[in-house]
């Protein structure tokens, strides 16, 4: 009895860690777990609070972009989202890009709330061509595949797009890293959006316009204003921004204009939703 007493409880004690740490393995690898990311106020959480979907790929005019839809799943603010894609193909990073809130990304991103993103892949340097670890961590991917002429991609919860153009050297895969933020318990600025206007030209998106509005009490130095398409499987065929607003005092408004590039030529046909939101840019 005497044995039984001092040498089960260290047994019970080793297959309760190792249950623990098996039980952390899985959580990790279920819900896309990364390393701890950087905060300004508070501890982060050990899950990563960015979720990513809808990732998918689309080639307009001969460069490649990734857009998708992040949204947080933690219980904090989220601000500052900064994420990065890279296109790679033999263990060698070839293209690479970046998404923030200059490009589109919500400045804030309360708990369950949703912000789309569109990441322009740019090639890299022969120079700065870089290695791709096997075990690189990521959050999304979305890989292409070369047939013939023609570049198609899929990705998850997506349909495979394809687009026509030459075919390239290398058959490249996307994937989106780990992203970078902050949490705050800021509540964000009271902007909204007030009486704008889809343009077309020949059934083909040229542009946004409309009003913002300051419905807080303090004033904004600066913000911007992006559009976002989606088609109805709620992909999004592109994410397209206003030039920095300036300052707007509480309860006025100021105009804006988003110009949609012609090389896009994104047929109104094809979109099922269009989200126009406005976000004051963080120190």
């Amino acid at each position: 009895m005497m044995i039984k007493r001092t040498i089960a409880p260290p047994i019970r004690l080793r297959a309760c860690v190792l249950l623990i740490l098996v039980a952390v393995t899985l959580t990790a690898t279920l819900a896309g777990c990364v390393t701890e990311q950087p905060s300004n106020q508070t501890t982060s959480p050990t899950i990563n609070p960015v979720n990513v979907t809808h990732t998918y790929y689309y080639a307009y005019n001969g460069t490649s972009y990734l857009t998708g839809i992040i949204k947080n799943i933690g219980t904090q603010n989220l601000v500052n989202v900064r994420l990065q894609a890279e296109g790679y193909a033999n263990n060698t990073t070839y293209e690479r890009g970046y998404a923030g809130p200059e490009t589109g990304v919500n400045s804030a991103v309360l708990p369950g709330e949703s912000a789309p993103f569109m990441i322009k892949m740019l090639p890299v340097t022969s120079s700065g061509a870089s290695t791709t670890p096997l075990n690189q961590t990521q959050v999304a991917s979305a890989n292409l595949k070369t047939v013939a002429s023609t570049r198609n991609i899929t990705s998850n919860n997506s349909k495979t797009q394809t687009s026509a153009q030459p075919a390239e050297k290398y058959n490249l895969s996307y994937r989106i890293l780990p992203p970078d933020y902050m949490i705050s318990n800021e509540n964000p600025f009271p902007l909204a959006i007030v009486n704008n206007k889809t343009q077309l030209v020949n059934q083909t998106i040229s542009g946004v316009s409309g009003e913002v509005y300051n419905g807080g009490t303090e004033n904004v130095n600066s913000s911007a204003v992006a559009v976002a398409l989606y088609t109805k499987d709620g992909n999004v065929l592109g994410v397209f921004v206003s030039k920095p607003q300036g300052e707007l005092a509480p309860k006025k408004t100021a105009p804006f204009q988003i110009a949609i590039p012609r090389n896009f030529s994104i047929s109104s046909a094809d979109v099922a939703r269009t989200e126009v939101y406005v976000y004051k840019f963080t120190s």
